[in-house]
């Protein structure tokens, strides 16, 4: 069954595609517009389960408020009332070492910290003397931070950082495709620390601890940002139609057939599916593009949400969670503490942690059965935690291939898909698998793709 010719089709109903079909609808008119998505449900791996008082994230947990043009989808949606910031308890970080939790604090606190050996700790405030990298050859993030602020501090902070970022290997993730400001800082002013003390002059909040803005969320989940959006678009959104193929008519318009044995007729595409989904139904538009986009890895990732009582953690539960170097043993990646940082995703009274296993360096994580990842859960983080009893509440959540991983020749990767691009006015790939993993990074990519097919339909 054929239908109707629209101006544009968004494949993909995760934010990157609600996102870009809502600002296509507004901008051609929502009769002109069609969103596909293969599941039954919109939001890919940003969604949340409310269930017996507890708001659990099944994939990220919020975004960072820096980035205007998420703001400005989100009151556009009548939203920004619902917006809920972390507690400054969030503000609160710390890394499992040697045996326990430590605090990640600024200088001069930090010289002072157990969490680096001595020599770790001169090694590290010798970074200032450490020459700029003089070529342009790829590095990997663990390269760069072994050679700016020495191999202990690149295991201990900058690895747990990158696999709770990406769930990935900081030595064999790309630093400029990762971590593109951190590159351009040691361009522009030689080194991280001159980078810092520049920027504060600018900007006094700057901070050497991480990214700027607060974790901005909603009291049901971030979840919540995908149905509402879902709502506004309403019957533009066609759920269970999995896209088989992508191929060009006679006429050069694109068509999309389905699971569901339609074939849908676009002026352009928004090609907002994961990497590996549009590598299958991309393949006879363009081969090329096809094989660059199978090339994009995923690590695998599971989720385990617990609550409990608040007299079964004796250990402190104030802050953002920690995250656990992989020499320390442990299979845990990273415990969040959800209900100190939004309270209002708990029940009064109780605790709610959010513990994340796999990643890249951890593959086989993600197959372990409910049993085993508790067992887990009680062998490692409850001594951690102090925690003395049964949680009382569990979900878990598995994703295979949840988070794209930016490996080295990821650059080679972006330019396949941009000649294809140009080999195909009207079409535009967008997503977390190109440019940026959050959510911040996901408007923007909505938004670019939204420029790329007005410019081509007013052109055209």
């Amino acid at each position: 069954m054929m239908s109707s010719l629209k101006q544009a089709i968004i494949v993909g109903g995760g934010v990157t595609g609600l996102c870009a079909a809502y600002y296509l609808a507004r901008d051609l008119g929502r009769e002109n517009v069609a969103l596909l998505e293969a599941d039954d449900v919109v939001g890919g791996t940003t969604r949340s389960e409310v269930s017996e008082g507890y708001a659990c994230d099944r994939g990220p947990n919020g975004f960072l408020d820096r980035e205007p043009a998420t703001l400005d989808w989100i009151a556009a949606l009548g939203l920004s009332d619902a917006l809920v910031r972390a507690n400054q308890s969030a503000k609160r970080r710390f890394i499992f070492t040697k045996g326990r939790l430590n605090e990640v604090v600024g200088p001069p606190r930090f010289f002072f910290s157990p969490m680096l050996s001595v020599k770790g700790r001169l090694r590290l405030a010798g970074e200032p003397f450490v020459a700029g990298k003089r070529d342009h050859t790829g590095e990997t993030i663990w390269e760069f931070a072994a050679r700016r602020i020495g191999t202990e501090a690149a295991d201990t902070l900058v690895g747990p950082m990158v696999s709770g970022v990406f769930g990935g290997d900081a030595r064999l993730l790309s630093l400029e495709h990762c971590f593109p400001r951190m590159a351009a800082m040691e361009r522009e002013y030689g080194g991280l620390t001159r980078a810092l003390i520049a920027k504060r002059w600018r900007k006094k909040a700057v901070s050497p601890l991480g990214p700027s803005g607060t974790l901005t969320s909603f009291k049901e989940g971030i979840g919540r940002l995908p149905c509402e959006a879902a709502k506004a678009l309403g019957d533009i959104v066609c759920t269970g139609e999995r896209v088989l193929r992508i191929f060009r008519t006679p006429e050069g318009d694109f068509a999309a057939e389905t699971s569901r044995g339609r074939v849908h007729h676009a002026r352009a595409l928004v090609v907002a599916a994961p990497a590996y989904a549009a590598a299958e139904f991309c393949r006879e538009l363009d081969e090329a593009a096809s094989k660059a986009l199978a090339s994009i890895r995923y690590a695998d990732i599971a989720v385990v949400c617990t609550g409990y009582d608040d007299a079964a953690a004796h250990g402190s539960t104030n802050g953002f969670g920690f995250l656990a170097p992989r020499q320390e043993g442990l299979r845990i990646l990273g415990c969040l503490w959800t209900s100190s940082m939004f309270p209002q995703q708990a029940p009064p009274g109780r605790i709610l942690l959010r513990t994340m296993f796999g990643g890249y360096t951890d593959p086989d994580a993600v197959q372990l059965g409910d049993d085993e990842l508790l067992a887990l859960i009680r062998r490692e983080l409850h001594p951690i935690m102090g925690i003395d009893s049964e949680p009382e509440y569990v979900r878990i959540f598995r994703w295979q291939r949840g988070i794209p991983q930016y490996l080295l020749g990821h650059g080679d990767i972006l330019r396949e898909i941009e000649a294809a691009q140009e080999r195909h006015p009207g079409l535009a790939f967008a997503g977390n698998a190109y440019r940026g993993v959050g959510l911040n990074d996901c408007v923007l990519s909505a938004l670019r793709a939204r420029e790329r097919v007005l410019g081509y339909l007013r052109d055209g």
